[in-house]
């Protein structure tokens, strides 16, 4: 008897924010008769791997060892200390490639271990996918010039797109390529269990995220400051660390509650205790954190300079979006969402439908059965019936 196919995802590390997505993309597969294995080229991530519910044995996930890229080389591709770039003849993505046999070849961005298994694939006549966040018109601090140059370039290696935003959905592919797929960066939505938030008081506005000028929290506090002149009563709670801090005029404002950094249990509780989720960024290729506080039932109110908002705020469905900068129509929605309870509640379950409809689960079935498009020898990505 055969073995069932194999598709391989290459990473060069692994994101917290996609283990949901990997692991259900990985049962999605399984039920249509494939394998399926991440192959990751660092160890360096945002948390250690037992904090990620990652053994060290996990069969889906496995390490491709490498020489990382001198700094130089780490600067201009965009990378940061916790995402090394491993030098493609320094990997030995080639290898663990040959080992293992895969019928079907993802890869996760355009860095240089990626790339190398692009080649590899090409050179075994593989079908190979690009699974990005980056299009044609990321936020500036995602990419660099030489990181979006060698991303057009370097098109004609891939056969279709998984687009992580929605700005992904412009990356190019080789032509004739399928449409590209929608797979945004989801959560496990069963982790962030709903609740109606529409009647509790004080009400609370939270903002979480990395504490940094370009989060737009000085627009969220100017909003602040204008909905507090007209009398009403309320919070902002801002969750999070970095180098950004209140300035004077606002530091003893009552309305002003600075929780610091928060994760698991305590980040939930945050959720819970807040009425309504603010991010005013100025850019974010997506920002999780809104499906965060939408699969909580949080009515949005996020810029559009978040890629989330593009897929998760529906004008008086389950939020409402404004322009990064913008701190009087920001207060304006923060005052409606204060004077009018129905509506809080409406969008509090319009925020989770949304949530749902976007989850991992989801997104990982829609991936696998997309993935049926493409040619893999005599193995085709059977579809199941429910």
């Amino acid at each position: 008897m055969s073995e069932s196919p194999l598709c391989i995802l290459v990473t060069g590390s692994l994101q917290p924010y996609a283990v949901d997505f990997y692991r259900a993309l990985d049962r999605s597969l399984k039920a249509r008769g494939w394998r399926f294995v991440v192959l990751v080229g660092s160890r360096a991530t945002y948390r250690p791997w037992a904090g990620l519910g990652i053994a060290e044995d996990d069969p889906l996930f496995g390490f491709v060892s490498g020489k990382p890229a001198p700094d130089w080389v780490q600067r201009l591709l965009g990378s940061s200390a916790r995402d090394k770039i491993l030098l493609p003849g320094g990997s030995g993505i080639g290898a663990a490639l040959s080992s293992r046999g895969p019928q079907l070849l993802i890869v996760n961005e355009r860095n240089p271990l990626s790339l190398s298994a692009a080649v590899w694939a090409k050179r075994h006549r593989l079908p190979c996918l690009l699974s990005t966040d980056i299009g044609t018109s990321p936020p500036p601090y995602s990419t660099t010039r030489m990181h979006l140059c060698y991303h057009r370039v370097l098109a004609g290696l891939f056969d279709g797109v998984i687009a992580k935003t929605v700005d992904a959905q412009t990356a190019p592919a080789k032509a004739g390529a399928p449409p590209a797929i929608l797979a945004p960066h989801g959560i496990d939505t069963a982790r962030f269990p709903f609740s109606d938030h529409a009647g509790q008081e004080p009400f609370r506005f939270l903002f979480v995220g990395v504490l940094e000028e370009r989060k737009g929290l000085d627009t969220l506090m100017a909003a602040a400051r204008r909905l507090a002149a007209t009398g009403k009563r309320f919070t902002v709670r801002v969750v999070g660390s970095g180098p950004w801090s209140p300035a004077e005029e606002d530091r003893d404002a009552p309305w002003l509650s600075m929780a610091g950094f928060r994760e698991g249990e305590g980040l939930l509780e945050e959720y819970r205790a807040a009425g309504a989720f603010v991010l005013p960024t100025r850019e974010d290729t997506y920002a999780v954190v809104v499906h965060e506080a939408a699969s909580c039932g949080l009515p949005l109110l996020v810029s559009t300079g978040a890629g989330a908002c593009h897929v998760l705020v529906e004008e008086g469905a389950s939020g409402y979006a404004c322009a990064p900068g913008d701190a009087e129509t920001l207060a304006q929605r923060m005052g409606m969402l204060l004077d009018d309870r129905s509506l809080r509640s409406r969008l509090s379950h319009g925020a989770r439908k949304l949530a749902e409809q976007w989850c991992a689960a989801r997104s990982g079935e829609r991936v696998a059965e997309w993935l049926g498009h493409f040619p893999v020898e005599n193995h085709q990505i059977k579809k199941t019936t429910n």
